[in-house]
């Protein structure tokens, strides 16, 4: 499957978000904190074709661990899934909406070490789920840039699972045991874990 290049749109491909831009697609489960997060960048036309950002925005800190109460964390230079314990302390996730999408699906960027590094899946014919040194913030005001770093958030109950934008059928999983690496999976919900809790950090 071949990445999306600068001409191709991913699902829900649309302007920068505007105030009163649908909320999430009929049928899908509202979440409070992707909510604040959109609404947050979200910006207010003040001239036909101008939108003027309502503040300044700054990435939203996030926690991740899978349903197995594994957290994701950064070791040796790779995110890999760690059972939760005193010596596992989650690294936070910083997070911001992909603005060039409808937001309905809610289309988020994640990265870490202050987001100047980002979750990434690549550009080969099949997607792999890798860190690239780039700036989060950077990123988001870029539309043909930013789709193999966006993941669409599913929240389902408590959980979330997180579809890549650039390859759809594929999702962010991690291994049944500990201290693997995060990675994709296009069997959603089989082997490999898909459901997270996500939480934004107080």
């Amino acid at each position: 499957m071949a990445a999306f290049g600068s001409r191709d749109k991913p699902r829900g491909s649309l302007s920068p978000m505007a105030v009163g831009q649908p909320k999430p697609a009929k049928g899908r489960q509202r979440d409070k904190d992707m909510e604040d997060l959109f609404d947050n960048f979200s910006c207010k036309e003040t001239e036909p074709h101008v939108c003027v950002p309502m503040a300044t925005p700054s990435p939203a800190p996030f926690t991740l661990r899978d349903v197995k109460q594994k957290v994701v964390c950064l070791r040796a230079q790779n995110l890999v899934a760690i059972q939760d314990d005193s010596n596992a302390a989650a690294d936070t996730i910083s997070v911001v909406p992909n603005q060039f999408m409808d937001r309905g699906n809610y289309p988020i960027i994640m990265g870490i070490e202050d987001g100047n590094r980002c979750l990434s899946c690549g550009t080969a014919s099949e997607p792999q789920l890798q860190l690239e040194n780039e700036n989060i913030m950077t990123i988001s005001n870029s539309q043909s840039d930013a789709s193999r770093f966006t993941f669409f958030n599913t929240p389902q109950g408590n959980t979330h699972h997180f579809e890549s934008a650039a390859y759809p059928g594929w999702f962010i999983c991690t291994s049944q045991k500990s201290n693997e690496p995060v990675s994709l999976t296009n069997q959603l919900g089989q082997v490999n874990i898909t459901d997270f809790y996500f939480s934004r950090n107080n």
